[in-house]
């Protein structure tokens, strides 16, 4: 009975995967050669430069896709030694095949356009080293192909940024992962092949500024076929004492551990990750993962975490999510591949001056996406974060007639719970404009009324009495550009909120650290790398500027002036990115 019951929910499920349609083409040259190794990435057309799926070209230049739901995309083709191409939207349709044909510019034909007889002009040479065949062009060359079992192979790649920082506040405060932070920070990651099917991967970041921050962990990968993919990771840290404030760890937490006083802070952790696909129909990502923090006493997290993907058809998927990681722009690095690395573990970890605390929110969320037409999706979700911990700092600013200060203070160590409703539309104007409006009614911590003016030491001193869980309305515009000419990305966010809230709605939603109303912009420029000596890879160059014209500013007054909480300060930061392989 129950084998027949499953049969009967996999067979509409099975019949509506002949609604998908797939994708076939050919690569080549100009002088027309088939090129292999190509590497193809599908984007989908609705959402800014999410991959659908990654493939090579084989021997003879052509690649296929697997399934793919009817609906517009565009292609990105890359190969050592031609010039990366990026097409204009094309459509696939329902129990169609869709092809392409794709022709590569050789980058070095730009510089002579004749080949020299003798092998020794530079275009032959940058040629034949990014081949590994040396000078001599009759040697084959050392490129991988694609596996038997149709799994793209791993390949020896990297990626790192380095970011510099400067805000308005944040005196004396170091917080992972930090939404404002003074002074550098990078991330990198590098990927080394250990079989077809397999490879380790060593990730990390480092902080410098108002703390000394780092941490390293090592994962390994192992991906069976294209419908399996596991992740078992371990990593340590240090939050060491060479920072602001840092003198003023009290030395009865010291005395208790001797190695405390080189070490700082240390942290460890564990991971296992799964990921499971069906056909085009159901996507499973489930796993674990386990935080020990060390500062004279230990304090541990473990908490699972699971996503459920499920499309039921090519207008409609379901997604419900039960996680405490959450994907932010300061803890994410990019591999050549495309895959996105999460670099952050599960845990808010903040020191101020003498008080190291971790915290742990609990996000859990169902959400149901239709697209509407080959432009316009629509979206709607509830969710609910629980918190365990003080949760994320605010700064604290008094003001009074003979002085002004700062200070970072956190909440009480209690648990509490955040719950709200999302609607979100997201629509592309244009092939290289989109924009989109979201809308979140939900609960959050925000100070109340005072009915009697106070001291401002007072206030300073007793804040959390006068905290309480409210609902407020957020609304959240986005518009996204591309220049044409140069490829520069420009994405502006402006969010709006009925009041000031200590607590962000929503946060597991903002990638972009923004989380109070105000403005944010982006800029990104890539800048191809010559291919030399089998390395190709781009330089990207940023500017990120947040909160620019509101902090999250709630003002009160008082006897003796005024006391300003701010919970998100304006900040500027700006770097690079390279990624290679």
């Amino acid at each position: 009975m129950i084998l027949f019951s499953i049969f009967l929910f996999l067979v509409p499920l099975v019949a509506n995967a002949k609604d998908n349609g797939y994708l076939a083409g050919n690569i080549k040259s100009v002088s027309g050669n088939p090129l292999r190794n190509a590497i193809v990435k599908i984007f989908r057309e609705m959402q800014q430069r999410e991959i659908v799926s990654i493939m090579r070209s084989d021997n003879r230049g052509s690649f296929k896709s697997a399934h793919l739901t009817p609906g517009t995309y565009f292609l990105e083709v890359s190969r050592q030694g031609y010039q990366p191409l990026t097409t204009t939207k094309f459509a696939i349709d329902p129990g169609q095949t869709t092809s392409l044909n794709i022709i590569l510019q050789d980058i070095l034909d730009l510089i002579s356009k004749e080949d020299d007889p003798r092998n020794w002009d530079l275009k032959t040479v940058l040629r034949s080293t990014s081949d590994r065949r040396l000078i001599f062009r009759d040697v084959p060359g050392e490129n991988a192909s694609i596996s038997e079992s149709g799994v793209s192979p791993f390949y020896r790649s990297g990626a790192m940024n380095i970011a510099s920082s400067t805000s308005s506040g944040g005196e004396g405060c170091l917080l992972r992962p930090q939404t404002s932070h003074n002074g550098v920070s990078s991330n990198f990651a590098f990927a080394e092949p250990t079989s077809q099917h397999s490879r380790m991967i060593l990730s990390g970041q480092v902080d410098f500024g108002n703390g000394a921050f780092w941490r390293v962990r090592d994962t390994f990968n192992y991906r069976p076929d294209n419908s399996h993919d596991y992740k078992v990771s371990v990593g340590y840290g240090r939050m060491n004492q060479g920072y602001l404030g840092a003198d003023s760890i009290s030395s009865e937490i010291l005395s208790q551990d001797s190695d405390l006083r080189e070490s700082g802070v240390q942290t460890l952790a564990f991971g296992l990750e799964g990921n499971t696909k069906l056909l085009d129909l159901l996507a499973i990502k489930y796993g674990f993962d386990y935080s020990r923090l060390h500062y004279g006493y230990s304090k541990s997290f473990f908490y699972p975490s699971i996503q459920i993907l499920l499309t039921p058809s090519k207008s409609w998927n379901i997604q419900t999510s039960f996680t405490s990681q959450r994907v932010s722009d300061i803890d994410t690095i990019v591999l050549p591949d495309g895959e996105l690395l999460n670099l952050s573990e599960p845990t808010i970890l903040t020191m101020i001056g003498n008080q190291v605390s971790m915290s742990q929110i609990r996000h859990s969320e169902i959400a149901a996406q239709r697209t509407i037409g080959p432009e316009t999706a629509v979206e709607v979700a509830v969710f609910q974060d629980n918190t365990r911990g003080p949760g994320l700092p605010v700064m604290i600013t008094t003001i009074t007639p003979l002085e002004s200060k700062s200070n970072v203070v956190q909440m009480n160590e209690n648990s509490f719970k955040q719950r709200g409703a999302r609607l979100g539309i997201k629509h592309r104007i244009t092939e290289r404009l989109s924009g989109s409006v979201a809308y979140v009614y939900g609960d959050t911590t925000s100070i109340s009324s005072l009915e009697e003016l106070l001291s401002s030491e007072f206030l300073n001193s007793n804040l959390a009495d006068y905290m309480q869980q409210r609902y407020q309305h957020s609304i959240t515009g986005q518009i996204d550009a591309i220049i044409p000419v140069t490829k520069t990305s420009f994405l502006a966010t402006t969010r709006w909120y009925s009041g000031n809230s200590l607590t962000p709605v929503d946060w597991f939603s903002d990638r972009m650290d923004m989380g109070t109303k105000s403005v944010n912009f982006e800029i990104r420029q890539s800048v191809p790398l010559p291919y030399f000596i089998g390395t190709t890879g781009q330089w990207d160059v940023w500017a990120d500027m947040r909160n620019v014209f509101n902090q999250g500013r709630e003002v009160l007054p008082a006897i003796d002036g005024e006391v300003v909480v701010n919970r998100n300060p304006r900040s500027l930061r700006f770097g690079l990115s390279l990624n290679f392989r």
